[in-house]
């Protein structure tokens, strides 16, 4: 009866282990698995703040040139006749 108990004890003991190592495994691939996720949501939101970064310089850039055309468009009226004649009433110059 004492051996029976023992052999039982050494049964449980092993099927312990097993179930110890199965979750020990388990968790090391749940870990694995989030720790991708997580990068890959990482590399995703990176990518993301980049373009929106891209997109707010090219808006930038877009006044820029906008600018630049209202400078053209002050030169040729100011190369105008009419407009010439207006500029000083105007109180301002454009360079």
């Amino acid at each position: 009866q004492n051996q029976a108990l023992e052999k039982q004890v050494r049964a449980l003991s092993d099927q312990l282990s097993e179930l110890e190592r199965e979750i020990a495994d388990r968790m090391n691939r749940s870990d694995h698995l989030l720790r991708e996720e997580i990068k890959q949501k990482n590399e995703s939101a990176q990518m993301l703040m980049e373009k929106i970064f891209s997109d707010l310089s090219n808006v930038k850039t877009d006044r820029n040139l906008l600018a630049g055309l209202f400078v053209e468009v002050a030169k040729c009226l100011n190369q105008d006749p009419v407009g010439s004649k207006g500029n000083s009433e105007r109180g301002w110059k454009v360079s």
